[in-house]
């Protein structure tokens, strides 16, 4: 955790009025429960986690995120989870219909912003929320906005909402624009947005500084909050993956993220979030513009990569098969001997955790048809499920056994296998590529390896 932000927290600070209750900026209650709602539990939903550009964050000053809004709720965990931050974000009204939930969203920093197909005044509704936002602003604290208004997963920033700026000025206007508002923009990204133990990324940017709007906002606001925008879009672009919509989108994203990790591994870089951003963010740029500048050389390069995903398909092989690590004999021998060695464990890991891992896939897959959503619920099910369900063994093993130090122990074990037991599956998922790959006929081992060369050719010479 931040210390700068620990310290804020037995600091006396001003109450804020918001319709029928009373905020407090930084609470003790918010913080005790964050490590257990996300800290912990995250170091197990994502595979990797990273924070990016913290260092640029001012936890003295008041801060407005504007976030990338690419998988519903996880977005929102996502600062929960990093370095106990406190941030007031605003979420969909309807849900604080319900008292009880609203008391919750509030507990948990969370506001209400209404929209026009809610069917409500908009105008008279929002202003609260926008009064209480300039407040925490004044506190030095962090309001957390999705400027692109809805959520959906692409690798692409949509045109914002004017309401980030708003709130802004606001702020400014309330108290007379003292306020040194630090807006910061943020990427947040994932490897697969709807998965279990794939990466996140929390990349922060550089902040753009309310206060140099001032002047011409007081004499031209309406033309000040236009070019606010598009300051903000820009900034948001640059610390999120973006590229732009078109006839090869989806293509361009697939071959950024082959050519990421590829140049990666040639040179010895490790394949982290971060990393992988950067360089998808430099070879994106350059499929872009070679889409405009030889639309046909373009379309020659998708049609290699279409080629070469069908004979790769028609395998059953994986893109990490042609990983020099992977598919070398030493390797191959090694990867023998570990699944070999550790078979009992992850029987043990995945029986004991076989039913409330699969429980929440199945049922969320089932019932939810936004994939948007799968994520945000997986997470939330399995939250309260798996305690439940480790309590229930534990209680079991504990009079079975007659020993509670048995019992405690078992009840470690069983997160740590389930664990073991998830890498173990899909490491010999990956081992089985390689080794189908290897006892390809010549022929076809190397059809398969040039028309994958071609396409990776292709983007070297971009």
């Amino acid at each position: 955790m931040d210390k700068r932000l620990l310290r804020r927290l037995f600091e006396k600070q001003n109450p804020i009025p918001f319709r029928d209750t009373t905020l407090h900026t930084y609470t003790k209650g918010y913080w005790t429960v964050q490590p257990f709602l996300i800290g912990i539990p995250y170091k197990y939903y994502y595979s990797k986690y990273e924070v990016a550009g913290w260092e640029q964050v001012p936890t003295d000053k008041p801060v407005i995120f504007a976030i990338s809004h690419r998988n519903a709720f996880m977005d929102s965990l996502a600062f929960v989870n990093c370095k106990g931050t406190q941030v007031w974000q605003l979420a969909r009204g309807d849900a604080f219909n319900n008292p009880m939930m609203k008391k919750l969203f509030i507990f948990f920093h969370m506001l209400p912003l209404w929209r026009e197909r809610d069917g409500v005044d908009t105008k008279n509704m929002n202003q609260p929320t926008f009064e209480a936002c300039a407040d925490i602003l004044y506190n030095n604290g962090m309001v957390g906005i999705y400027p692109e208004g809805n959520c959906i997963n692409e690798e692409h920033i949509r045109p914002l909402k004017k309401g980030i700026c708003r709130i802004a000025f606001l702020a400014a206007e309330k108290y007379q624009f003292q306020p040194d508002i630090h807006i910061i923009p943020v990427g947040v990204m994932y490897s697969g947005a709807e998965k279990f133990k794939h990466t996140q990324l929390l990349n922060f940017g550089k902040p753009i500084l309310l206060k140099e709007y001032y002047e011409q906002y007081r004499s031209a606001p309406a033309q000040t909050i236009n070019i606010l925008k598009d300051d903000i879009e820009k900034a948001m672009k640059e610390t999120a993956t973006h590229v732009p919509h078109g006839t090869f989108h989806h293509d361009i994203v697939e071959l950024s993220k082959m050519h990421a990790r590829e140049t990666l591994l040639n040179n010895n870089i490790p394949v982290t979030p971060l990393n992988s951003f950067n360089e998808e963010k430099v070879i994106s740029a350059k499929l872009d513009a070679y889409q405009h500048s030889d639309h046909e050389g373009m379309k020659r390069l998708v049609q290699n990569l279409h080629n070469y995903k069908r004979i790769r398909n028609q395998h059953n092989l994986k893109e990490n098969t042609f990983d020099k690590s992977r598919s070398h004999t030493f390797s191959m021998v090694f990867m023998a001997l570990y699944f070999l060695l550790m078979f009992p464990v992850y029987i043990y890991g995945a029986i004991i955790n076989y039913l409330p891992y699969k429980f929440p896939q199945q049922f969320v897959e089932k019932k939810i048809k936004q994939k948007i959503f799968w994520s945000s619920a997986k997470y939330v099910i399995s939250l309260f499920l798996f305690p439940i369900y480790y309590l229930i063994l534990f209680i079991i093993t504990w009079t079975v056994l007659g020993s509670i130090v048995s019992g405690l122990i078992f009840l470690f074990s069983f997160p740590i296998s389930g664990n073991i037991a998830y890498y173990y599956y899909f490491d010999f998922k990956k081992w089985l590529s390689a080794l189908r790959f290897k006892r390809l006929p010549e022929h076809e081992k190397a059809a398969l390896i040039q028309a994958r060369d071609s396409v990776y050719q292709n983007l070297a010479s971009l």
